[in-house]
């Protein structure tokens, strides 16, 4: 009948959520975590009832991998550092030559950071591009589906146009 679930999709359902959880905990420090974060967000609108409503089940996936490949692209992937200048240091009463390390990190979208002495790159610029791109996504992708589902719920007007 129309409108009935299948238990196996269900079923289905809830061990691709806990797989998930477990490929991101087994990879948690290498490429896990965005899997991780889709088996939570697949926990949470699956215990909330939701699963079956496209408009609620796909803006947070979709807003989760938009956030990790926006975060892959803006945040620092390697860094080099070299001695790139030299400072007159008094050492046991002799002069000599230390040098000063420079740090360049770049990313896949060419966003140079760099500092001088011990360097890390911040992430932070990284996090909130990403979270920013994820929440618009997000809410552009729940504005389509309601849109969509709007558009077939509607009836259809009668053609009125003379006939030829």
């Amino acid at each position: 009948m129309a409108g009935e679930r299948s238990p196996g999709g269900a079923i289905l359902y809830w061990v691709g959520a806990v797989a998930m959880i477990a490929v991101g905990l087994a990879g948690a420090f290498t490429i896990g975590v965005p899997f991780l974060l889709t088996g939570v967000v697949m926990l949470i609108v699956g215990a909330g009832g939701w699963r079956h409503r496209p408009e609620i089940l796909w803006p947070p996936l979709v807003g989760v991998w938009v956030f990790v490949l926006v975060f892959v692209l803006v945040a620092p992937l390697g860094c080099t550092t070299s001695g790139s200048g030299s400072a007159p240091a008094l050492s046991g009463g002799s002069p000599s030559t230390i040098q000063i390390g420079h740090t360049v990190c770049t990313n896949a979208l060419g966003i140079n950071y760099s500092g001088t002495g011990v360097y890390n790159p911040p992430l932070m610029p990284a996090f909130l591009a990403g979270l920013a791109a994820g929440l618009a996504v997000a809410v552009a992708t729940r504005a389509l589906l309601v849109r969509g589902r709007r558009r077939r719920a509607a009836p259809r007007r009668p053609d009125l146009s003379p006939a030829e």
